[in-house]
């Protein structure tokens, strides 16, 4: 979120993007399903527990309190409020009795009716649901927080009300400095009336600035309007073809994961290989005999749309420090080696490219659009002509987590999907291992199922030895 967001209360264009995305069919809340080891000793996590903790840790993370409060006419970006009938109990919630031992199937199903639902907007939009027994006697904990509050780095803070998480992961944010009065139609009034003034004196002080450093200026202006057809040009101007993706959805969805474990891990990287490259070869692999048994041979790559964090060192907080940037999934490539040197290829030219803050400068452009004009434009940059499917990576903290004692051994991510589209993958970095969710609609996409099976068999032909291989030169958007 950037400093005028902090001061002012608003959403940024991107925090708000994440709701103009919105719909009956695509609900834009971000998650996970963890499973935290049984305890060895001591009490097993309670509902009652996890409020003690949460209730108090608020006050670190004073904007899990904060609720949306929509602007007048929608002119402007919604503003996050304080929510002064804040309820921690309609936030950590349980899903089963304490003493029930629930089966897998029924925690899958108990994770999947949870994440279909939406998130209540006149409360804060975040929500962690216990699980205390699961049939092997681990604990279960669902979560889901809605994007326009968090990104990855964000929602790892909301997490830590509840787990101990390394302390290299968060560091604490002074203060918050929102505004924590709600909208009353006075205050609104007076708003409306003042800002008029602020305008005119926001452009007096921006021409005196130019004025005074003139060349420094139009060289920003420049150097922006350059970003902004670099953005369009190599990362959403290129078609995404035509997939088994891209189909209507509803509002249903199921996550389905896959844990690769570190050995596997380590016999694929046989030539310096990062986790990345691996994560996205195996999604590549997996995408392409998926879409063979659906009875389509792919001819052309996925393209995939990646967020990438803009954060910088020790930078917290709410809100989104993320950019989108898009790469190919070489889905028509038979070999998973070829796969392999095609996606390393491309994330060594995208570490220097620069694309990250292009397309944060194309956002900031958006941002300044008429209010009017901005869903529309929203939801064409989300088009299933832009990308098939969005591919999140998401670094884990680097120690282990524990839940009242209770060690974290498996976590999947739950990526939002937009409309139109069927699939979406995160992969968490935890520990040197590889956890990737799979969020789905399972009408839309019922073979979803098979998407463990096939990503392991992709990590186990990438293990096995190769040879160095070369591939043609990837096209343009890379």
């Amino acid at each position: 979120m950037s400093a005028d967001s902090w001061a002012g209360g608003r959403l940024s264009p991107l925090d708000g993007s994440f709701l103009r995305l919105d719909s009956s069919r695509a609900h834009m809340h971000v998650g996970w399903s963890a499973l935290f080891a049984a305890p060895d000793h001591g009490d097993r996590p309670t509902l009652k527990s996890l409020r003690e903790r949460a209730t108090a840790r608020l006050d670190d993370i004073g904007w899990c309190r904060w609720k949306l409060q929509s602007t007048a006419l929608g002119l402007t970006e919604p503003r996050w409020v304080q929510d002064r009938d804040f309820d921690i109990a309609a936030h950590v919630v349980t899903a089963s009795e304490p003493d029930e031992a629930v089966s897998y199937d029924a925690f899958a199903a108990l994770r999947d009716s949870l994440l279909s639902e939406p998130l209540d907007r006149s409360r804060p939009l975040w929500q962690i649901a216990l699980i205390p027994r699961l049939e092997d006697d681990r604990v279960g904990l669902i979560g889901k927080i809605h994007h326009a509050l968090v990104d990855g780095m964000a929602a790892l803070q909301i997490v830590g009300l509840i787990v101990d998480i390394a302390p290299t992961a968060i560091s604490k944010r002074p203060a918050d400095s929102i505004s924590t009065a709600p909208e009353t139609p006075e205050r609104g009034a007076l708003q409306r009336l003042r800002r008029p003034a602020d305008e005119a004196l926001a452009v007096l002080r921006a021409t005196a600035a130019v004025a005074a450093r003139p060349t420094i200026t139009v060289g920003t202006a420049v150097r922006d309007a350059v970003r902004v057809v670099h953005a369009a040009r190599q990362d959403l101007l290129p078609r995404a073809p035509d997939s088994v993706l891209n189909v209507p959805t509803g509002a249903r969805r199921t996550l389905v994961g896959y844990h690769a474990a570190r050995p596997d891990l380590r016999a694929a990287r046989q030539s310096g290989e990062t986790l990345n490259d691996i994560g996205l070869t195996m999604v590549a692999g997996a995408l392409r005999e998926l879409a063979i048994r659906r009875g389509e041979a792919p001819s052309a790559p996925f393209k995939a749309m990646v967020p990438i964090s803009m954060r910088g060192a020790g930078e917290i907080g709410p809100g989104n420090r993320i950019s989108m940037v898009y790469i190919q999934l070489p889905v028509n490539l038979a070999s998973p080696d070829e796969r392999l040197e095609w996606v390393r290829a491309q994330m060594l030219r995208l570490k220097d490219s620069g694309r990250g803050e292009n397309m944060q400068t194309l956002y900031a452009a958006g941002g300044r659009l008429p209010a009017p004009l901005r869903s529309p434009l929203t939801k064409a940059m989300a088009s299933k002509r832009v990308f098939n499917l969005t591919v999140s990576q998401s670094p884990g903290p680097r120690g282990a987590v524990h839940l009242l004692g209770c060690e974290l051994q498996e976590v999947y991510s739950v990526v939002p999907i937009a409309e139109g589209r069927a699939l979406a993958i995160g992969m968490v970095r935890y520990r040197k291992e590889l956890f990737i969710g799979c969020y789905a609609d399972p009408d839309a996409l019922p073979e979803v199922r098979l998407l463990p099976a096939l990503l392991e068999a992709e990590l186990r032909a990438l293990a096995t030895p190769r040879r160095n291989v070369r591939t043609s030169t990837p096209s343009p958007i890379t």
